[in-house]
């Protein structure tokens, strides 16, 4: 057995969210090598038998935070759990993951012995009132590991000689029933996996379907994700007339995800970094539609450029420029074979247990 690992996490499985599935996938992937992995976190949006059943099927783990009255009883609660996870288990290595994890690296630093790496997706470095804490804790942190180049080019100039870009890989063996052709008979099926929310774009994409409509009538588009801000694309979907061409799902569990990536034709990700407050640090769900041969138009200046190499497996587009979305949507389709060839290609070559590689230099 290799030395015991604590990835404290603001996110993970059942629960919903990229960062979850980032800590879920580090996991499993340093568990294979034959680390003792311990996780710290808080699951929610799903209940306690939803836990239980989770946490039964791995072998490590999993100590979940629980929510007191008070934000100060849940700080308290939290920093107890740490504590005794770092004695008990002798730990010397902590992986961090999402802003509140961050938040508690100057508590673990009191430990003289223990080396501490944090991954950034993005959102942590948004411009709110915490961003002064979050940048001071990160301070503290050994090393910071970025899941994208656009994310590492958020992080202040002095934090940047210790911070390297990982970007995030997928679980190919998580994914079932993926058809080796694709049918262009009805297209295009437009998808978006993710919250709805500014960032993941999905009010672009709405916006702009009268446009593609036009010029695919057959067009219809599917909003994968909880809805945190469904009344609002609720709106322009009744303004613009567009109910018989838009679905939203909500959350789905995994097997009908799987049959959505399948039929689908493009994962659209058109989304908003302008609002300084919120990133796209990567966008794993554009590794997910690779697999079933599904390329991706994303938004530049985000972390979508490291996830779609531009014109191999989609595009890279102004999201704000219908024209500039257009373009690839057709250029997309006059080369669908290779698109969705390139896609499957490029998803394989990111796969988890090679990106494990580089977080292994990082372990004592």
């Amino acid at each position: 057995m290799k030395n015991k690992i604590l990835i404290i996490s603001s996110e993970f499985p059942p629960g919903p969210g990229g960062i979850g599935n980032h800590a879920f996938n580090i996991s499993n992937e340093l568990t294979k090598r034959g680390y003792r992995v311990i996780i710290n976190t808080i699951s929610d949006y799903v209940d306690k038998s939803q836990e239980v059943l989770f946490d039964l099927k791995y072998s490590y783990q999993i100590f979940r935070f629980k929510r007191k009255k008070n934000a100060l009883l849940t700080w308290v609660h939290r920093l107890t759990i740490i504590r005794r996870t770092l004695i008990k288990n002798k730990i010397t290595n902590v992986i961090i993951s999402g802003r509140f994890s961050i938040w508690v690296i100057p508590f673990i630093k009191i430990y003289k012995n223990v080396k501490i790496f944090t991954v950034i997706h993005g959102t942590e470095l948004g411009q709110t009132l915490s961003l002064k804490w979050t940048l001071f804790c990160l301070g503290k942190s050994n090393n910071i590991i970025s899941v994208s180049n656009f994310t590492k080019s958020l992080v202040p100039e002095k934090l940047k000689l210790k911070t390297f870009v990982i970007n995030n890989g997928i679980d190919i063996n998580k994914w079932n029933d993926i058809s080796d052709t694709y049918a262009l008979d009805n297209y295009p099926i437009l998808i978006t996996v993710g919250s709805i929310s500014l960032r993941k774009g999905q009010y672009n994409v709405i916006k702009l379907l009268p446009t593609i409509i036009e010029e695919f009538p057959n067009t219809h588009y599917h909003c994968v994700g909880y809805h945190g801000q469904k009344k609002d694309l609720l709106n322009i979907i009744e303004e613009l007339k567009l109910n018989d061409y838009v679905t939203l799902h909500g959350y789905l569990e995994h097997p009908e995800l799987e049959k959505l990536y399948n039929l689908s034709h493009v994962n659209m990700l058109l989304s908003n970094n302008n609002n300084n407050t919120d990133f796209e640090g990567y966008g794993i769900s554009v590794l997910e539609g690779n697999l079933y041969g599904v390329p991706a138009i994303g938004a530049k200046d985000s972390g979508l450029e490291d996830a779609i190499r531009n014109y191999y497996n989609g595009e890279i587009v102004d999201p704000n420029d219908n024209k500039d979305v257009m373009d690839s949507l057709k250029n997309i389709f006059k080369d669908y074979n290779n698109y969705s060839i390139r896609s499957k290609l490029f998803a394989k070559a990111n796969k988890w247990d090679r990106k494990i590689d580089q977080y292994e230099k990082f372990i004592k």
